[in-house]
């Protein structure tokens, strides 16, 4: 029990300090500049791997995710034409009561 009491106790000044520290390394002019670029650099290296990905699936014959997105889309664009093909063969259904066409 005590060395969780320890542990514990160490976990929290270790939080205090690094909650400290962060604080000063933000509110410093240097440091919002560093955090920038990190995180600049961070989202760059995402776009390139998340490109690289992707060519790597194309060359393999491998559907990327563009390309099911596209299909997403052009599915949801047939669902549609098919309620209002649907709603003009049936004009006493759902939405089409009182539409003649």
């Amino acid at each position: 029990m005590a060395r969780k009491g320890l542990s514990g106790a160490l976990m929290d000044a270790g939080t205090r300090f690094v909650s400290r520290a962060a604080d000063r390394v933000l509110k410093d002019p240097r440091g919002e500049e560093v955090l920038a670029r990190a995180v600049g650099l961070a989202q760059r290296g995402r776009r390139r791997l998340s490109e690289l990905q992707e060519r790597v699936l194309s060359t393999a014959g491998v559907p990327g995710r563009r390309d099911y997105e596209e299909l997403a889309r052009q599915l949801a664009r047939i669902k549609r034409k098919a309620r209002e093909l649907g709603q003009k063969l049936d004009p006493a259904g759902r939405d089409g009561a009182d539409e003649t066409r």
